[in-house]
């Protein structure tokens, strides 16, 4: 039971780590695009999965405009995919309570 608690715990940092890498303008645009362009909650992979990879992308393309020497991440790094791994959990959690409060407003 005490190990189930430690993982739980584990995960919860997690997700809320990787809100915290979606809570800027950025993140949050693309959230609100996601949640407004999803229509059933079901499709939340999906669009949760597309979220990180715009959100790559647009980090890829900033670094482009900003003359950066190696505008592509190291691909190689586990570093850089547990960040992606971390962003898709804040994604996760971003979109779901944007839907749920766009679903809330829009019934009442």
């Amino acid at each position: 039971m005490q190990q189930l608690s430690v993982y739980l715990n584990q995960a919860v940092a997690l997700a809320a780590q990787g809100f915290d890498t979606v809570n800027s303008m950025q993140g949050i645009i693309i959230a609100v695009v996601a949640a407004g362009l999803m229509r059933r909650y079901k499709q939340i992979i999906g669009w949760t999965i597309g979220a990180t990879l715009v959100h790559e992308g647009a980090n890829i393309v900033r670094r482009m405009l900003a003359h950066d020497a190696s505008p592509l991440p190291n691909f190689g790094d586990l570093a850089y995919w547990k960040l992606v791994g971390i962003r898709l959990l804040g994604y996760l959690v971003a979109i779901s309570v944007v839907y749920m409060v766009r679903r809330l407003v829009l019934r009442s």
